[in-house]
């Protein structure tokens, strides 16, 4: 973390002011240290955040934060800039990682060129590819169902649970650990229809 005209208390992180905050590869910084010693100098006058990142995963504070709005306003809280480089078609087609149709906004000091055959040297490794060269979060390569086809799913109601019917319940321990959610599902199978309750 960079800051400018930042008091410093000795043995910890914490200050008491910055004119600038600077996260560079925001999305591997622990949200402790963000929620405790970077967001509260949020509050402080002029203060100015900046934070860049790769993103390599859809699941982390960094991008809670680029999605999050204002209550009042429905406003994004932040000014994003995210520079993708695979086009929407390609994205939706599964083949972020051969894009080569937003080449032109490859950074002037990089080359376009160059860029092509590090994808040919990379090919066997699509998530680095997408992360790395694309600027996309590569989580959805790895998952069951695609992102969109969940958000049509929450966006329905839920048919009504059959009487006599069979429920099935299991938990999901999430690997353990302090920081470890865990999760209680129940479904139902009827007719070929599964209803999942969380």
């Amino acid at each position: 973390m960079l800051m400018g005209g930042a008091c410093w208390q000795v043995g910890t992180t914490k200050g008491t002011g910055g004119d600038i905050i600077i996260l560079e590869e925001a999305a591997y910084v622990d949200p402790n240290f963000f929620y405790e010693t970077v967001a509260p100098l949020m509050t402080i006058g002029n203060t100015c955040f900046i934070a860049i990142s790769t993103l390599t995963s859809e699941i982390n504070f960094y991008t809670r934060l680029m999605k999050m709005r204002d209550k009042h306003t429905c406003q994004s809280l932040f000014t994003c800039l995210s520079i993708q480089l695979a086009c929407e078609k390609c994205k939706d087609d599964g083949k972020a990682a051969d894009c080569i149709h937003m080449l032109h906004l490859v950074p002037r000091w990089q080359s376009g060129e160059r860029h092509m055959r590090l994808k040919v040297i990379m090919q066997d490794r699509p998530d680095l590819i997408q992360s790395e060269l694309s600027g996309l979060a590569f989580d959805s390569l790895q998952c069951v169902f695609r992102p969109a086809d969940i958000e049509i799913m929450f966006s329905q109601p839920p048919p009504e649970p059959e009487l006599n019917a069979d429920i099935y319940i299991f938990i999901d321990p999430a690997a353990g650990g302090p920081q470890s959610d865990y999760a209680l599902l129940s479904f139902q199978r009827v007719k070929g229809l599964i209803t999942v309750r969380l």
